[in-house]
């Protein structure tokens, strides 16, 4: 691993293991990610629904072998173990989501279908052809060299197996400014467009049988929990310190007012490796 990867890798390792981790457990709790939403519905139950999309369009078959590459604290591994006696491994680089996934997987009485090891999704821990399904939601994002991690996916699927993915994209059009500010705001090193991700995967050996934008998803999920951020505002800032609630406010902000402005979106792929 070179020096600029493992440094990017330390670096969001940290953010995940500090502060962070108190806003995370208190308002996404166990998933960590875009929700597809319906009117009414709660930030937990329109993540929730994004798990049965995804794994429905997947196709993903009962008792599949699964990498959940980027596990959080392993809400969607624990789903596809439960729904479809699939037998998943989460890998991550954040021990505190590590811990947590492995509690939540006891108290479910799952943990022989789902296990939780760190793994960075640069150079994945495992032997090639070990997985029929890999499968990641908003972690690519955070990804010194996507071409690298995409190769990796495909090298431990087996031929006809399925990565599956979702991700916050950068619309093809952004100027360089626009891009500035963006990665500044939120540590990024870089976004891909949908475009780019499906070049990216199509030279990784990979065939892209379902593409969707779902760009409706971004701002009512940010939008909800900046919400959460400010009406527990006090009581977050007895654990977490106010520089990083501020920094949390402003970087969540931001990702509602890019994507209400056309600037960001989310992409939905499945891709069957050759």
């Amino acid at each position: 691993m070179s020096q600029n990867v493992a440094q990017v890798v330390q670096d969001t390792q940290d953010y995940y293991d500090g502060p962070a981790d108190e806003i995370y457990r208190t308002l996404w709790q166990d998933n960590v990610h875009l929700g597809t939403w319906e009117p009414g519905d709660t930030l937990q139950q329109a993540m929730a629904r994004t798990n049965e999309i995804m794994a429905d369009r997947a196709g993903v078959p009962e008792g599949a072998a699964v990498l959940d590459v980027g596990c959080g604290y392993g809400a969607t591994a624990l789903y596809l173990a439960a729904t479809r006696g699939c037998q998943v491994v989460g890998i991550n680089i954040s021990e505190k989501e590590l811990e947590l996934a492995r509690e939540r997987a006891a108290e479910d009485d799952l943990a022989d279908k789902a296990t939780f090891a760190y793994g960075d999704f640069h150079d994945i821990p495992y032997p090639d052809h070990s997985f029929d399904v890999v499968w990641s939601q908003e972690a690519f994002l955070h990804g010194v060299n996507k071409q690298t991690i995409l190769e990796e996916c495909q090298r431990v699927l087996r031929p006809g197996g399925r990565l599956v993915i979702s991700d916050l994209v950068a619309r093809a059009h952004l100027s360089a400014d626009e891009r500035a500010r963006i990665y500044a705001r939120l540590r990024l090193r870089e976004m891909w467009s949908s475009e780019e991700y499906v070049v990216g995967l199509r030279a990784a050996g990979f065939v892209v049988v379902d593409e969707d934008d779902w760009a409706d998803n971004v701002a009512p999920t940010y939008g909800s929990v900046v919400a959460g951020v400010r009406q527990q505002y006090d009581a977050l800032a007895e654990r977490v310190p106010r520089e990083q609630l501020d920094n949390t406010v402003a970087a969540l902000d931001l990702w509602v007012e890019s994507a209400q402005a056309g600037k960001i979106s989310q992409v939905f792929l499945v891709a069957e490796r050759r």
